[in-house]
């Protein structure tokens, strides 16, 4: 596949077999302990992706007639929340793949998807890019033709570690400005990394790779078939939403489980809390049943209300992440969160808040 298959010049890497969904989510959850504790050194980081290659977790949306399993979209928006309670860059990795996967499901050659997909079963991953100009986000780069060919000039911010990728997705823009996304491969000439992002920084999560492209010479192979008005809310972007709301969600499930632990404060906080953090999973669920329809539906309401809904998961997991932030940062904020409850809730929360509390206490008898 010329420029596209060098991608594949790496070592080929052995990554285990995932055959269930239920084994999806036992392999998050053990690769986001993995993450959860800081790697000593850079060296230790890009181990630590490697393994995470080799989990099978990169291949579990293959589709089923390229060998893969394809789980739901609820199930990948749970491996990403159990990824992100872990580890925020670990959950931005997953989600980065997940709908790299997608874009090149819905906008690859059958040629691109025999090569990705069979690669991903194997533990490549995909990352993604966003375009930067004077230091601030844009939309795309500009793609210049060069005979048969194009030539690719600017710079990015990539997924956490996407030197250690296979492939970059970057959105750019063609002749007459039609919108196209390339399927670059991470070891391309041209591709200039700027610092080794993989190496920890203390007391922080880790950076977006920043990348250079300077005069990259790309060929049409790894071209996906530009994104026109009608792919606007498509598939790609509604798991692209969905899985932000899996991630805002992971973060929040942490806060929510250190604040349980304490079991200081008001218990009707709690209940109002975890309820809030309960619906979001619900919407979150039904956002990935509507995105599984659409990903078989040939009707545009499919894609519509597959959009709609991965906004509603959004909205709810953004609200519950915000408010158990703000107490678990500030316990003051208390008094606001619940002053407009009345009475007859705030006892039904109170209930269900010293409910929350026991229940945490428990687990982990129940894991032992």
């Amino acid at each position: 596949m010329g420029t596209l298959s060098s991608a594949l010049d790496r070592p080929a890497r052995t990554a285990a077999i995932i055959g269930t969904e239920d084994e999806a989510i036992a392999a998050a959850g053990r690769i986001a302990e993995a993450f959860s504790l800081p790697a000593q050194d850079s060296a230790a980081a890009e181990a630590r992706h490697e393994l995470l290659s080799r989990t099978g977790l990169f291949g579990i949306s293959v589709p089923t007639e390229h060998g893969g399993i394809d789980v739901s979209n609820t199930v990948l928006a749970e491996v990403c929340a159990l990824a992100a309670a872990g580890s925020a860059a670990l959950g931005d990795v997953l989600a980065a793949h997940f709908v790299a996967v997608e874009k090149v499901r819905s906008n690859g050659s059958e040629s691109q998807r025999n090569s990705v997909f069979s690669a991903a079963l194997a533990g490549a991953r995909l990352a993604r890019a966003s375009a930067r100009r004077n230091s601030e986000a844009a939309d795309s780069l500009p793609l210049a033709a060069s005979g048969l060919a194009w030539r690719l000039g600017g710079e990015a911010l990539c997924t956490p570690c996407a030197r250690h990728a296979d492939w970059l997705l970057m959105p750019v823009r063609l002749d007459g400005g039609r919108p196209a996304v390339l399927l670059l491969p991470t070891r391309l000439g041209g591709l200039h990394y700027i610092a080794n992002s993989c190496e920890p920084v203390a007391g922080s999560t880790q950076a977006a790779e920043h990348v250079l492209f300077k005069d990259v010479l790309v060929d049409g192979d790894t071209l996906l078939q530009p994104a026109g008005e009608a792919t606007t809310h498509g598939v790609p972007r509604s798991l692209d939403l969905l899985l932000e709301a899996a991630r805002r969600k992971g973060g929040a499930r942490a806060a929510l489980r250190h604040l349980l632990d304490e079991a200081t404060g008001e218990p009707v906080v709690s209940g109002l809390l975890s309820a809030r953090l309960a619906a979001a999973d619900a919407m979150t669920a039904e956002a990935g049943r509507a995105i599984d329809a659409a990903q078989i539906g040939l009707a545009d309401q499919h894609r519509t209300n597959a959009f709609l809904a991965a906004v509603a998961a959004l909205a709810a997991a953004e609200e519950a992440a915000t408010a158990i932030l703000r107490v678990s940062d500030s316990p003051g904020e208390e008094t606001a969160l619940t002053a407009s409850l009345s009475p007859h809730l705030r006892a039904i929360l109170r209930e269900s808040g010293e409910l929350c509390r026991k229940e945490n206490r428990r687990q982990p008898e129940a894991e032992s």
